[in-house]
């Protein structure tokens, strides 16, 4: 029998927070891999479909993960379409028939969203405004569209990163938090 694999999608404009979410919650299960998605295709040149090429490498990383005992994966990216999503899940399908697949939609207010890119910016050595600028306007207005689940159930990321992990776990039904250490999912 095979065991549960579990697949968090942390889905959000840029300057949500999935990277720190991503790391805080992989940090909190027991048998746990963090994937962050823009580290994945951090490629020069760019991969000429970077999402296909993302969900490949996904893919090769659950896989061996999986080999080695882990059995939960936390990712990070943006997803601008529910068809990107579906195909994600359906290639991780492929791993085992036991995939409890989950997407967060991030959101947050858009000044408090671009407060926290501000904070980013001013810590990176490379200058990124004009990009991040260019790319927040087009994300965010992607996912004011967004009015149901097709890009990830709504996830609002203005609390602390701990508070935020612990409502997660609340909704993913894994229970034993604590301060002290790993959390277990059952499987």
């Amino acid at each position: 029998m095979s065991r549960d694999v579990l697949i968090v999608l942390l889905n959000g404009p840029l300057g949500v927070g999935k990277s720190t979410l991503g790391e805080v919650l992989g940090e909190a299960i027991e048998g746990s891999v963090t994937l962050d998605g823009d580290w994945l295709t951090a490629c020069n040149p760019p991969p000429a479909d970077e999402t296909s090429y993302l969900h490949e490498t996904i893919a090769l990383l659950v896989k061996h993960h999986l080999a080695n005992g882990y059995s939960c994966f936390v990712i990070n990216h943006y997803w601008s379409t529910p068809a990107q999503i579906a195909d994600l899940a359906e290639r991780l399908h492929a791993f085992t028939s036991n995939l409890l697949f989950h997407c967060f939609r991030l959101t947050l207010p858009v000044e408090e969203n671009l407060r926290r890119i501000g904070i980013r910016r001013a810590s990176r050595a490379v200058d990124e405004a004009e990009f991040e600028d260019q790319h927040f306007r087009e994300e965010a207005a992607l996912f004011a569209r967004a009015d149901g689940v097709e890009l990830g159930v709504p996830f609002d990321a203005s609390a602390p990163p701990d508070v935020l992990c612990h409502r997660l776990l609340a909704m993913l039904g894994i229970s034993g938090a604590n301060e002290n250490g790993p959390l277990s999912t059952g499987s």
